[in-house]
């Protein structure tokens, strides 16, 4: 019998065994059926008896159609079931489904040539949330959002999978608590797009949709996602789903384990972290003020004004960028120079790949080819260290920017290879004992960085954020390097941000694992002219996620421009720092309605009471009843008690921690 015979047979016993239009998986608390003939899929969570369904396409963002192949069944077993499909109908897979968990479900595909082309290809249609308050929970260079699936337009018709800080999407009621999690567990070449549909009552809403990209154009390896359905919980459930996946993975290395092995990063515990002045004046001005830990970029005049800086209790770090070069004019390589164009990233059309852009214009920075970054770490790391005692590096740009490809053939690299020379990079200086910072954060860096700038930003900044230019007003327009910034004060204000949007997606995965902290031009204090407003209330999000501020000491920032603000921020988030870095956050709610006031909750028993509204609310932490204005708060926890409340028209600041004691009346 030859080989198309024999696949036929076996298909035919399959179906009699399913029966002629449907196949399906049943554990304890998932059933999955598939109809052949229609394509639809649905899964029913036992539970609450709620069933996930598929859509009928009516197109996605982008405006494609989406048109509904057949399965073909190949084989069914108790555990599984494998079926092919042809997918934009030019390529065709073969999909195994199993119920790998209580309430997961997992889809892998493979290609029977792996060879095969694809450039980009849809995948399964997605499970639709048909509900008032339903949303899309992702952390899309933000600590996470929780977009309304109603909304129009909406923020994002597309998430690269590569670049997704943690490689999830998910979508859940914020009513009934129920949703699902799309896990991408090859997010390398992946992409989400958000597919439109049409809802009851004519509602436009969006659900994901997962589409592949080629590995240098070809399908390559098998391709995974998980889905895991919640029967309640809400994006908690779906975050500490995806801890537990991280886990199994060897991702969550705690800030508890990270300590042992290098005692330094106690000075990160409680630490603002501040840029724009690295002297030793400034250092023990800052000391004699009150700041008893901070984390401070840049060199003095002298490697022993920098130990002496270390010896306040500080701990010292420098700026770094392996990925932006220029020519080296001696043939040297190191952290900003390389051999161009050879070094440099080529593209598949044989171009080289440009990177950083001044705001004049003036300077073009290139792309350096990831495969060479460790090289050229490892020599800088050793020129650094052998003359300045750094006790940290803040490595710029590398856990912040997308996965690409080279092509050239000296160091060919994949979106893969790309994404494991991350770690290997960060080695070169954790191998060192230094505490290790980033740009931003993604799920992968974890292991092997300790602090990141920019989780705590919200993205859409309205003034050139990366090129630290402060706006003087909320309308100011700017026009520099990439052209005019088209982005409005209103989104900043809106989903940068704006409380009711905001959720500590981040925080409820990795919290005891890295510290979090905002984007240098989006810091604690940047908006002092245009938005000075915007200082109280960032404060009151760190106090809610457990995080540290970021502050400028030159003469742009709070230091030199209203010291008030400095020590109010460094006082009012940093002590509860201090005693909740290395707890993991275990949940997150809205309190009212309008999202205005809002709690967490820390594994040392510490929780977090915020009121971002307008209106003073009143709220009960502990036994003790406080009525917060806005951005006040309330905290209570085994090292720390902390509140700013009202007192008749007084707004009063308490801080007890340990032997620490602070009363404010104003």
């Amino acid at each position: 019998m030859n080989t198309s015979a024999c696949r036929t047979a076996v298909i035919l016993c399959s179906l009699a065994c399913a029966g002629a239009h449907g196949a399906s998986l049943e554990n304890r608390a998932l059933r999955l059926d598939i109809a052949l003939d229609t394509g639809r899929v649905t899964v029913t969570e036992k539970s609450s008896k709620r069933v996930w369904e598929q859509p009928v396409p009516a197109g996605n963002v982008g405006g494609a159609s989406a048109p509904r192949p057949l399965y073909r069944l190949l084989a069914q077993k108790k555990s599984e079931l494998e079926l092919e499909r042809t997918f934009d109908k030019r390529v065709t897979l073969r999909l195994r489904f199993t119920l790998p968990g209580a309430s997961d479900l997992r889809i892998e595909a493979t290609a029977d040539d792996p060879k095969t082309l694809i450039g980009e290809i849809s995948f399964l249609e997605p499970f639709v949330l048909n509900a008032p308050r339903g949303v899309l929970a992702v952390a899309d260079y933000s600590d996470g959002h929780l977009y309304p699936l109603d909304t129009q337009p909406f923020p994002r018709g597309t998430f690269s999978g590569d670049r997704l800080d943690m490689p999830w999407v998910g979508l859940c009621d914020l009513d009934t608590g129920c949703g699902y999690l799309l896990l991408l567990e090859t997010s390398d070449d992946a992409s989400v797009t958000m597919q439109k549909f049409t809802g009851k009552n004519g509602r436009q809403l969006v659900a994901p949709m997962v589409r592949w990209r080629g590995q240098k154009g070809a399908f390559g390896y098998t391709r995974s996602v998980l889905y895991h359905f919640a029967p309640k919980g809400g994006y908690v459930a779906l975050c500490k789903r995806y801890r537990a996946y991280a886990k199994e993975h060897g991702l969550i290395v705690p800030l508890a384990d990270k300590l042992k092995k290098n005692p330094n990063l106690a000075r990160l515990f409680g630490a603002p972290d501040v840029w724009g002045n690295a002297s030793l004046a400034f250092a023990q001005e800052a000391k004699a003020a009150g700041v008893e830990k901070m984390l401070i970029h840049g060199k003095p005049k002298k490697p022993e004004e920098m130990r002496a800086i270390n010896d306040l209790g500080y701990l010292t770090s420098e700026y770094d960028n392996y990925t932006d070069i220029l020519q080296t004019k001696d043939g040297k390589i190191d952290h900003q120079h390389a051999i161009l164009p050879d070094h440099a990233v080529m593209l598949k059309d044989g171009e080289r790949m440009k990177a950083w852009l001044t705001w004049d214009k003036k300077t073009q920075f290139m792309k350096r080819c990831p495969m060479l970054w460790e090289e050229a770490a490892k020599a800088t790391a050793e020129k650094v260290l052998s003359e300045w005692p750094f006790i940290g590096r803040f490595v710029d740009v590398t856990t912040a920017e997308g996965l690409y490809e080279c092509y050239d053939p000296k160091h060919p690299m994949t979106r893969t290879q790309k994404r494991e020379c991350g770690p290997a990079l960060h080695r070169a200086f954790r191998d060192r004992k230094l505490v290790v910072g980033g740009e931003h954060g993604i799920w992968w860096c974890v292991p092997w960085v300790d602090y990141i700038e920019g989780m705590q930003s919200g993205g859409n900044a309205s003034w050139p954020a990366g090129h630290l230019i402060h706006p003087k007003s909320k309308d100011e327009e700017f026009e520099g390097a990439w052209g005019k910034l088209k982005t409005k004060w209103e989104q900043y204000a809106k989903w940068g941000i704006g409380h009711e949007y905001r959720a500590p997606l981040w925080e409820l995965v990795f919290h005891d694992c890295i510290v979090s902290t905002w984007y240098w031009g989006d810091a604690s204090d940047w908006l002092l002219d245009a938005a000075p407003e915007i200082t109280p209330k960032k404060d009151a999000f760190n106090i809610l996620y457990g995080t540290i501020p970021l502050l400028w000491a030159n003469k742009g920032g709070s230091w030199l421009k209203d010291r008030a603000v400095f020590l109010r921020t460094y006082r009012n988030t940093c002590k509860l720092h201090e005693a909740v870095a290395t707890a993991e956050l275990l949940s997150h709610e809205f309190v009212t309605p309008d999202h205005a006031v809002q709690r967490t909750r820390f594994s040392d028993g510490t929780e977090c009471v915020v009121n971002f509204g307008e209106k003073p609310q009143r709220v009960k932490v502990g036994r003790q009843e406080f009525l917060l204005p806005q951005n006040g708060w309330a905290v209570k926890g085994p090292k720390i008690e902390q509140s700013r409340a009202l007192d008749g028209d007084k707004q009063v600041t308490k801080i007890r921690a340990g032997k620490y004691q602070f009363p404010e009346t104003r």
